[in-house]
């Protein structure tokens, strides 16, 4: 057997390796899941709504643009259901034109002749605060009233009650819980393979990086996640550094180094992100969830690689190592095989570790999504789901691989 040769077999048992430790954590996630099923009554909305002791609620949001999307989101946000609930919008460095669609659609006021903070004129809890390029988040934070801070991204979907489900571990367990993570499987969605696939890389998210590392203490947004900080927590960690994700970095480091509190998961009527529309949306949330990774990869510090102590280094082995490791090992089979260099038996080999490999990890987490929950099942996205992890792995795993490469090292 030639260097090249050997060196190939052992990308492929590596990468066999890294497989069995992602079917592990989806398992991880999956028992997880079933516990909390079991251990989570449903939710009696009245109470909750009409008592003076549920806390208030202010949700920060910062909008990308002033699209007729963005102000839907908005619009939903201010649809939620919930007793004491307050909309701060902070707007990052817009334009004069933006700005005035903000003002125009919710009836915006300056709250003082000098300020930077806009309010409703109509009966809303809205807030609109003008910030610099690099604080949008810490002056929303900095405009807020209510003790409980919402974090919701808009390429989250959710229901009218998200709130009310969120709110639940804060009220049953106050002292210790000062962070909640909301993110439930992606519902049946259009036809499509951007949305197939995008329900998926969603799907093996939940199970893995939502449910696993929460069961492990680990947990971190995900795109998707709708999440609920204490006010003071935010404050004690020294505010927003960047966005949701380095904020609970920073919040694991300093639950580790002081007293004992927790960050609880909920997995039913919460949030999931948006099926994509396009390959155009797909790439854009792969990109953007990658940067974040590799943004919080290069802190040095407190809240840096060790922050969630192996979750960090394990997201590095699977968002970077193993792409780069699958595109080296196919392109060298290629070009082995057409030079002949390449015994079938070992491209055989490489194709299995990879594509392979992908294709059981896909049909595992559908498989999976419906062992974990009680409900919500439809036989027919089933199907689809399972068939779809085929052609995933039979061409878009590999561009995802690209783009996942590219994401990290273009990330700033």
């Amino acid at each position: 057997m030639t260097a090249v040769s050997s060196l190939l077999a052992g990308f492929a048992l590596f990468l066999f390796l890294i497989g069995m430790a992602s079917f592990g954590a989806m398992l991880k996630g999956c028992f997880v899941l079933r516990r909390l099923a079991r251990r989570t009554p449903s939710l009696d909305v009245l109470p909750l709504l009409k008592s003076s002791l549920v806390p208030g609620v202010s949700v920060i949001a910062n909008p990308p643009d002033a699209s007729p999307e963005s102000r839907d989101f908005v619009r939903r946000l201010l649809g939620l259901e919930f007793g004491n609930l307050e909309v701060v919008l902070a707007i990052e460095g817009r334009s004069e034109t933006e700005m005035a669609a903000w003002i125009r659609e919710f009836h915006l006021s300056r709250s003082a002749p000098a300020s930077s903070v806009y309010e409703s004129r109509d009966p809303l809890r809205l807030v609109v605060v003008e910030a610099g390029p690099a604080g949008a988040l810490n002056a929303g934070l900095e405009a807020a009233s209510a003790p409980i801070i919402g974090l919701i991204g808009t390429e989250c979907e959710f229901d009218s009650t998200l709130l009310l489900h969120l709110i639940r571990p804060m009220l049953e367990d106050p002292q210790q819980t000062f962070a909640v993570c909301g993110l439930t499987p992606p519902p049946p969605g259009p036809a499509g393979f951007a949305a197939w696939f995008g329900a998926l890389e969603s799907l093996r998210s939940w199970l893995a990086r939502g449910a696993a590392f929460a069961g492990w203490d680990l947990l971190v947004p995900v795109p998707g996640t709708s999440i609920l900080v204490r006010r003071d927590a935010i404050q004690s960690a020294g505010g927003f550094r960047g966005g949701p994700l380095e904020l609970f970095l920073d919040l694991h480091a300093r639950s580790r180094a002081g007293r004992d509190s927790r960050i609880a998961f909920v997995a039913e009527s919460v949030s999931h992100a948006r099926v994509p529309r396009s390959w155009a949306d797909l790439r854009r949330r792969i990109s953007q969830d990658q940067a974040q990774i590799a943004r919080a990869l290069r802190k040095r510090g407190t809240g840096g690689v060790w922050a969630i102590r192996w979750g960090l280094p394990a997201l590095f082995l699977l968002r970077l190592i193993r792409p780069v490791l699958e595109t080296a090992a196919l392109a060298a089979v290629a070009a082995g095989w057409m030079m002949g260099w390449i015994e079938p038996a070992l491209a055989g080999l490489v194709l299995l570790s990879t594509a392979g490999m992908g294709i059981l990890l896909s049909m595992a987490a559908v498989v999976l999504r419906e062992l974990a929950t009680f409900r919500g099942s439809d036989p027919a996205t089933l199907a689809v789901r399972f068939l779809a992890a085929i052609p995933e792995n039979l061409g878009y795993h590999q561009v995802r691989n690209l783009w996942l490469i590219f994401g990290f090292f273009q990330a700033k």
